[in-house]
């Protein structure tokens, strides 16, 4: 079907699950252990990146750098070049609705975001194919051409609720297979959920 077209998509391996833990725990520490006042007015109007996006020319990074520290070093994800997206820059964004099941076959749940295409696009990546890692280390790459047909969106938000962390947040890529008669018997491998870092790739056998 088309939207099996050149996809991918695999699993954590054990050591990085270890560091997904050891992660986790340490930010929890270092949580109960800050000092110093804290604005909540200023985080609630910029806030922490929910997403970052590599590969972005220099005209498009924005003013957030990322480190390659925690997950971005677990797995190899490459910071030069990065650009980071806070919730309020993604809700910024205009937004899709789909109405959706996830699982495959459960009941459906209207899904809000910006598209994927949308998102690329702010970061000078129009028309790329990419790949989405998750907190678990799943990934999947989507090819130009499914984006570009389908228009999946990256939900924030199932039935007006925001994606939580821990979750299917605090991002999750969202087709509208109910809508799309050849994406009827479409599978979950494309749907990754949890996802913090979309990086650019070359389909094999692309010039």
């Amino acid at each position: 079907m088309a939207w099996q077209i050149a996809t991918r998509a695999r699993r954590i391996t054990l050591a990085g699950f270890v560091g997904l833990i050891t992660i986790l725990a340490t930010g929890l520490i270092l949580a109960g252990c800050g000092r110093g006042s804290v604005d909540p007015d200023a985080i609630a109007r910029t806030g922490p990146v929910v997403l970052v996006i590599t590969g972005v020319d220099s005209d498009h990074r924005g003013s957030r750098p990322v480190a390659y520290e925690g997950l971005y070093a677990i797995y190899g994800i490459e910071m030069q070049g990065a650009r980071g997206f806070t919730r309020p820059e993604l809700t910024a964004m205009s937004w899709r609705q789909i109405r959706a099941d996830f699982p495959v076959g459960s009941a459906p749940r209207v899904f809000d975001g910006p598209r994927l295409s949308d998102v690329l696009r702010s970061a000078g990546l129009e028309g790329a194919s990419v790949r989405l890692t998750a907190f678990d280390g799943y990934e999947a790459e989507v090819p130009a051409e499914l984006i570009a047909r389908y228009e999946p969106i990256l939900a924030l938000r199932a039935d007006g609720d925001p994606l939580a962390v821990g979750g299917l947040g605090p991002v999750m890529l969202v087709w509208p297979r109910l809508n799309q008669s050849d994406l009827a018997d479409m599978n979950d491998d494309l749907w990754p959920w949890g996802v913090f870092a979309i990086t650019p790739y070359q389909p094999a056998g692309t010039p």
